[in-house]
């Protein structure tokens, strides 16, 4: 009963923040997953869901960012906490952004080449999670996740080469400004789960 009264009372609060992260990160799978079945497969839920879950990744957001302003032990520096739940929340918005452009300009349905760019980005969040989720327990293979993260972005990046260098062969001047409009936010999505993973092997490095 002593013991329960020091750790309510007088002990520091502690947070489990690799918990908290990682239910971060199962947010920004599902959004991604959302992502390719509202834009290849036609699903209108998945596309209300997209928007419906960056709303719900910036509860989270807030949330975590509440508890590390007012908890003074943390498993690994702050600042590295900081910025996972920033990129994390980029991700996010950054999906978020893609969809109100596609709005914009009426797209809702992408071809298979767009199609294969969405996979490699639903493969970085699938990795980010699994990275997190192992962050406790075996923090060799979060950082082999958070390598294939990096790796499938270089990926990611021929194909986006290869698609910029067709479409550079188009005669139509709106169709090319639109379509870059929207590989470059594809791009910049990615870009973004690549920052989140040196944050993640970052942090790794800390605890071991």
């Amino acid at each position: 009963m002593i013991t329960s009264f020091i750790k309510k009372y007088i002990l520091p609060k502690e947070v489990d923040f690799v918990s908290a992260l990682d239910e971060h990160s199962m947010i920004i799978k599902k959004i991604t997953d959302d992502l390719y079945k509202c834009f290849l497969e036609s699903n209108a839920a998945s596309c209300k869901a997209i928007l419906e879950d960056q709303h719900k990744a910036k509860n989270i957001r807030d949330t975590n960012m509440k508890e590390l302003l007012n908890t003074f032990i943390t498993p690994f520096d702050r600042e590295s906490i900081y910025r996972v739940i920033t990129q994390l929340d980029w991700i996010a918005i950054s999906v978020r952004h893609f969809v109100i452009e596609t709005q914009a300009y009426n797209i809702n349905k992408l071809d298979e080449e767009y199609g294969l760019i969405i996979k490699h980005i639903q493969l970085q969040a699938e990795l980010l999670t699994a990275g997190f989720k192992t962050l406790k327990s075996n923090q060799q293979k979060t950082a082999d996740n958070a390598q294939r993260v990096r790796d499938t972005y270089d990926e990611l990046m021929d194909l986006y080469v290869q698609k910029m260098a067709k479409l550079s062969k188009c005669n139509n001047m709106q169709e090319i400004f639109i379509q870059k409009e929207i590989l470059a936010q594809l791009k910049e999505i990615s870009k973004r789960m690549r920052m989140t993973a040196n944050s993640l092997e970052d942090i790794v490095m800390k605890m071991s």
